[in-house]
């Protein structure tokens, strides 16, 4: 690299890195506090295998990503209730390696285990099932238990949490919502509520406010309540219909969204719901298929994907609900429990939880199909984005995998480090003698944001993916 090209690139390097340069952690179920399934990351344009493999489950539960780690839970047993019945496991998210692993304390009447979540350096796992349960924050760096929360909590895995600003956890179960210190496991405030069916009934954040769907004369209502307190605020219009087994989830614009649904098509609906900060009013509402234990996706134009009746994948406007791109209609499986990750560039990745026939899809942002593949009893397991553009989905057995796009390996020596940022700047500054020099590659490894082109917009997305490993 020549003097001019390297203090070139130390001056990106440095503006990337006080911009925040940064692997994007897939922390809780929908990801991020909004549960919307957002990610900076770039993930996979086609079913690369970085490595898979893992400890053995009977059930696929989700894996969750910190930094270079990520978690999951491996049940042994059904139902479990006895010592060494479910693994807590952390591996390497670049290799596969297993890190550490911990038996998951058993509980009386606590025979569902489940992790919840990662953040600020603890992983969360409890017990759920017929009985209260404690909630156990380990050291994501060591597996030590930290602390055992205050209270028992009654929440399952569909339920999951979302994080406070402050780390604190806010657990949304059947009759009760939680705010929980992520310091100390102490009770900050209790609320009490009444959701529609046990185990799904978990919470959304925005700004200062908690969102959860609740009874209401009738039906079904977005409730609102004060992060800060645990008060509640307001409830929101009506949704006709009985049962419902979905979480609310909101935009980046503050839209609450939820997919209202009974498997009776006179009730089931997707709805958008605006908080005027003193009432929640209907936005507008579209017909949509039958899901349970689903969390949606957001793109980063605030796209909105879901699934109408006949489980048409769609995307929709956000103003109105109209469809602006269709995938067709998706093989209909056993049942539909839709898992959703979107990358940075758009791409949408769908696990559709089926027992029978367990698939995972990835779309480019207007619904054309990139691939598929099968993933036998996917339920809960995935997708999940994390570092490195890294795609992790969790089978049963000892199906772990993680896919993930040779962008940045500019050498083509099997790996990305320092080595590659001179032919990163001579793929920037001179593809023909890219080209000549590493006939062997394929410049489109320095495409790092996946547009389509090689250019200044690679820059920030190549540090983050040297930093992040």
């Amino acid at each position: 690299m020549t003097a001019n090209k390297l203090i070139l690139f130390a001056a990106l390097v440095s503006s990337a890195l006080a911009c925040g340069a940064f692997a994007d952690d897939w922390k809780t179920s929908g990801k991020n506090p909004q549960r919307n399934g957002q990610s900076a990351d770039f993930g996979p344009d086609s079913p690369t295998l970085a490595w898979s493999g893992g400890r053995y489950s009977m059930n696929a539960w989700p894996a969750f990503i910190e930094g270079q780690r990520l978690f999951t839970i491996r049940q042994q047993t059904w139902p479990g209730e006895s010592h060494n019945d479910a693994f807590l496991v952390a591996m390497n998210i670049h290799t596969g390696a297993e890190l550490w692993v911990r038996a998951v304390p058993p509980y009386p009447g606590g025979w569902v285990p489940w992790i919840a979540g990662v953040n600020d350096g603890k992983v969360y796992v409890s017990r759920g099932g017929a009985s209260f349960a404690p909630l156990y924050a380990y050291s994501a760096e060591t597996g030590q238990i930290l602390w055992t929360s205050e209270e028992d909590i009654d929440a399952r895995p569909y339920d999951g949490v979302v994080f406070a600003p402050n780390g604190d956890l806010i657990i949304g179960s059947f009759t009760d919502l939680w705010r929980i210190s992520g310091e100390d496991g102490a009770t900050v405030w209790h609320s009490s509520r009444i959701c529609s069916a046990a185990g799904n009934c978990g919470a959304a954040l925005y700004g200062d406010a908690v969102y959860i769907a609740d009874l209401a004369s009738g039906g079904h209502a977005i409730v609102r309540y004060d992060l800060a307190t645990g008060a509640l605020q307001y409830t929101g219009d009506t949704m006709p219909g009985l049962v419902m087994q979905n979480t609310p989830f909101c935009g980046p614009d503050g839209t609450i969204y939820l997919s209202r649904t009974q498997n009776n098509p006179s009730y089931d609906y997707f709805y958008a719901f605006t908080d005027t900060g003193s009432a929640i009013t209907q936005k507008w509402s579209v017909p949509a298929a039958w899901t349970v234990a689903s969390e949606f996706g957001i793109g980063p134009d605030g796209s909105i994907y879901m699934l109408k009746p006949g489980y048409e994948f769609v995307r929709l406007n956000p103003a109105d609900g109209s469809v602006i791109n269709s995938a067709g209609y998706i093989p209909s499986p056993d049942i539909f429990i839709a898992r959703m990750a979107i990358d940075a560039a758009g791409r949408v990745y769908l696990g559709n939880g089926s027992y029978e026939d367990g698939r995972l899809y990835a779309f480019d942002a207007d619904l054309t199909l990139l691939w598929q593949t099968s993933v036998t009893d996917i339920y809960i397991g995935g997708p999940a984005l994390g570092a490195g553009g890294t795609l992790i989905v969790c089978g049963v057995d000892t199906d772990i995998r993680a896919y993930r796009t040779a962008r940045g390996d500019m050498n083509c020596d099997g790996k990305m480090n320092t080595f590659d940022i001179d032919p990163f700047v001579l793929a920037l500054t001179d593809a023909e003698a890219y080209l000549e020099m590493y006939s062997s590659c394929n410049i489109m490894y320095a495409d790092m944001n996946a547009d389509g082109a090689v250019n200044a917009f690679d820059i920030d997305p190549f540090v983050d993916a040297l930093t992040s490993d």
